[in-house]
């Protein structure tokens, strides 16, 4: 598979406004915040720092359902996934069934908030959920 780079890094957390005075004191940047339309699924808020093209995102749940919910309540706050650039999210996810790796979804989630994405199970790659993100070139 071609990865264009290593795009960015999601960290859940639970109080998305005390981590992102946090972030934003500590880095001198200040977040652009993520609604629920700039993701893949639902319930999901946040806050994006553009870091000389590496995307560094707090996300937060809105609702209890959500894979941060259940993150937070197993993990506690943290690294959620490491989200890679590749040309083609079709072909990836193709090549990632044929690696033998469980891609979340079965066909890449697009939307009008977000890039093409898909992912892979955590337990396929020691416990980090991958996104593989279409950034083209």
């Amino acid at each position: 598979m071609q990865v264009n780079g290593i795009h960015g890094i999601n960290i859940a957390v639970k109080d998305l406004d005390q981590w992102t005075r946090r972030y934003e004191e500590i880095f001198g940047l200040e977040a652009k915040p993520v609604d629920e339309s700039g993701f893949a699924f639902p319930g999901l808020r946040g806050s994006n720092f553009d870091i000389g093209g590496f995307q560094l995102n707090l996300i937060a749940s809105v609702d209890e359902g959500t894979s941060v919910s259940r993150f937070l309540e197993r993990r506690g706050e943290g690294v959620f996934l490491v989200s890679v650039g590749v040309q083609d999210v079709d072909v990836a996810t193709r090549e990632l069934q044929e690696s033998g790796l469980t891609p979340v979804l079965g066909e890449p989630a697009r939307g009008e908030g977000h890039a093409a994405v898909n992912f892979t199970h955590p337990r396929d790659m020691a416990g980090v959920q991958l996104e593989f993100i279409e950034v083209p070139r």
